[in-house]
């Protein structure tokens, strides 16, 4: 390097540590905005920008960050900044890790664009000790004493009602807070979280000049951790322009009264003897979930179970060991259903149990019901110990859907209970669906899951290969595609089977058994010159990938098979991008490092970020079926097809179209720059056998 460049780079490093080493012993904080008021440069030491950094701002807008009330006024003083080419002040108020803080700020025009935008230099300056001071002067010491001289309840003073900064002692002493710790928190950080979000609410209706003060009942949390349930009284006083002038607060224990309220209610809606809700309880909350099926659309679930045999139990061991058996029994149910969902006592040996969401298609909701009856059969059937005294029993379930049809509760706990005796009726430890049809699709479900293991272990899957082929019509690879020849079904479709093998957790074994039959012909063909350039494409489900061991599995794969890893190409669904892209390719880079391929199943469907997919090491993009079904008769899917093409293209990747039927689906493809194809018209699955190299 030159001396006088090197001297000048010199020069520049000095300048630029000493500006840093300026900004670090300076009070202010330096943002730079574009026109749209997204921050270009913030400048500060870490902590005057209230112990966030710089790179939390840069690149978002104010209004992804700030409330929108304040955020529209830096907006309108960047905007008019830029209008009239003038300097702006403002000032303003805000929460920041250390508390309510004001500042006062000052805009400068740039005199030539950043990064090619209009920018404003806004320079802020943390003004809270002089505001402080000039509020104070405005009370006399005699008014503001005679507030918090109260001892009867808690009463506080704050200037905008979130930070205090006058307490009396009996709300330190109810807090468990000295007086110096209360002034240096907001009522927010001793807020129960789940009373919180009301609060706020209220709070910020207040602060829009909505209302005048707000009263609610809520919990403090105290120093050591104990709830306190609290009356709040909040009140303000605005000065002529409606801004807030100051607000005080007075707080009362209502601990007594909730217990009281809360004996009551056990009494009414509980039951004595478990502790569940009881039938009047139970009643109220189904009418609930059903109105809100009804409006929302929702699936929900109703469970009857009755424990089997149970009356045996009462006539020869009395029924204190009854009451005995019916209270572990409430325990274990309570346990193992989550908050959401409701366990109630019915009456005599008869539990419900009301689950809500529990799918968003009737299919889901059933598989949902079948994982959760099967638990509670498990937990139901562990023995249990009685004052000493070892007792088994099992119980039948009933089980009926609401899916958001008007329905009322009794009908609807009706059909559960009739469901409930055609699973005592099915041999008892058992549940069964009241619906026949649905009971049937269950049954044959699991007749399949079932039959799903005895398949991979008697072999029963198969590989077809359906062509990839170029413009030409030559075919240069093949998709590996899984089939179940049973022996009693025939032909299982895989869009019945591989969800359950995914459910399951089949699906790992299947896929590793695809992998390497794929790897195998790939070696077989490697010995037969027209095949030889063949490549095999492999479906990796999410499930699999996300292995820690998959890259091994792999290259264990091509080194037992002796097949060329260059002719291997792994197709990856969109759907997988949705969770640790990191893991992804990293996993992806090593194995691209010995030659696989990889290619993106179904794109287009799923939710990819460009900012994730340019750095998958991608070979290659596929265009869903979907899009292409409707090439020629739908104007959006020809423009996404039309658009993938050129995404392709503009990132150096290869793109193939899958589900081409027809020459004029193929023309149209090859009209916007596809020249890759798969689809019933150039062939349709078959054994490796059967495969033509030309389909022109």
């Amino acid at each position: 390097m030159p001396y006088e460049l090197s001297q000048g780079v010199d020069l520049l490093n000095e300048t630029e540590t000493f500006l840093q080493t300026l900004l670090e012993t300076i009070p202010d904080i330096l943002f730079v905005f574009d026109e749209e008021c997204r921050y270009l440069c913030v400048l500060s030491s870490e902590h005057n920008i209230s112990q966030m950094k710089a790179s939390h701002f840069v690149g978002h807008r104010i209004h992804d960050l700030w409330p929108t009330e304040l955020a529209d006024r830096f907006y309108h003083t960047i905007r008019e900044t830029l209008r009239t080419e003038q300097p702006q002040a403002l000032e303003y108020e805000r929460d920041t890790a250390m508390g309510l803080r004001w500042f006062e700020g000052r805009t400068q025009p740039l005199p030539q664009s950043l990064y090619g935008r209009k920018a404003v230099v806004f320079l802020a300056r943390d003004i809270t000790e002089r505001k402080l001071a000039e509020i104070a002067r405005t009370k006399s010491e005699s008014q503001l004493n005679s507030l918090y001289e109260l001892g009867i309840v808690g009463f506080a003073f704050s200037l905008t009602g979130k930070q205090w900064i006058r307490v009396n002692s009996y709300l330190c002493d109810l807090l468990e807070f000295s007086e110096a710790e209360l002034l240096g928190m907001t009522w927010a950080e001793f807020t129960h979280p789940d009373d919180l979000k009301h609060n706020v609410f209220e709070y910020e209706q207040m602060l829009a000049n909505e209302t005048n003060g707000y009263t609610l009942e809520k919990r403090y949390i105290s120093k050591s951790g104990k709830e306190i349930p609290v009356r709040v009284v909040v009140r303000c006083a605005r000065h002529q322009d409606g801004t807030i002038e100051y607000v005080t607060t007075m707080v009362e224990d209502i601990s007594e009264r909730r217990k009281n309220e809360a004996e009551i209610r056990q009494l009414a809606f509980y039951d004595s003897l478990t502790g569940l809700p009881n039938r009047r309880h139970f009643n109220n909350r189904l009418r609930q979930a059903l109105s809100a099926s009804a409006l929302h659309k929702r699936i929900g679930a109703l469970f009857f179970i009755d424990l089997d045999n149970f009356k045996n139990l009462n006539d020869t061991l009395g029924h204190e060991k009854g009451d005995g058996l019916l209270t572990l029994v409430a325990n274990r149910l309570s346990g193992c259903l989550s908050q959401s969902d409701m366990v109630a006592r019915q009456g005599g040996d008869e539990f419900v149990v009301i689950l809500e969401e529990i799918g968003n298609n009737t299919r889901e909701a059933i598989t949902q019901c079948q994982h959760i009856g099967e638990r509670l059969l498990d937990v139901l059937c562990q023995p249990y110990f009685i004052d000493g005294f070892e007792h088994n029993t099992t119980a039948s379930i009933g089980i009926t859907l609401f899916d958001g049809h008007p329905e009322k509760s009794d009908e609807l706990l009706k059909r559960a209970d009739i469901a409930m005796y055609q699973a005592k009726a099915a041999g008892r430890n058992t549940f069964c669906f009241f619906d026949k049809e649905m009971q049937d699709k269950v049954s044959h479900r699991a007749a399949l899951s079932a039959d799903l293991f005895v398949g991979i272990r008697e072999e029963q899957f198969r590989l077809f290969y359906q062509p990839q082929v170029e413009h030409s019509g030559r075919v240069i690879g093949v998709e590996a595609l899984i089939r179940w020849q049973h022996p009693d079904r025939g032909m299982v479709s895989p869009a019945e089977f591989i969800p359950m093998a995914e459910e399951s957790g089949a699906i790992l074994t299947l896929g590793h058994w695809v992998l390497k039959t794929a790897c195998q012909q790939l070696a077989v063909w490697a010995t037969k010159p027209d095949y030889a350039h063949l490549t095999i494409a492999v479906n990796v489900s999410a499930r699999q990938f996300y292995q820690s061991d998959f890259v091994e599995k792999v290259l264990m794969a091509l080194e037992e098979t002796g097949a060329d890893p260059r002719l291997l190409k792994l197709e990856l669904t969109e759907s997988m991008l949705l969770q640790d892209v990191e893991d992804i390719i990293t996993k992806m880079t090593l194995l691209k490092r010995i030659g696989v391929g990889f290619s993106l199943d179904d794109f287009g469907t799923g939710y990819s970020s460009l900012s994730y997919l340019k750095r998958l090491p991608l070979d290659q993009l596929k265009i869903d079926q979907s899009f292409v079904r409707d090439l020629l008769t739908d104007a959006n899917d020809d423009a996404i097809a039309r658009t993938i093409v050129a995404l392709a293209e503009s990132m150096g990747l290869a793109v193939i179209a899958e589900g081409v039927e027809t020459q004029e689906q193929r023309d149209c493809l090859a009209g916007h720059g596809c020249y890759t194809y798969q689809g019933y018209l150039f062939g349709r699955p078959a054994p490796a056998d059967e495969l033509k190299l030309s389909c022109s």
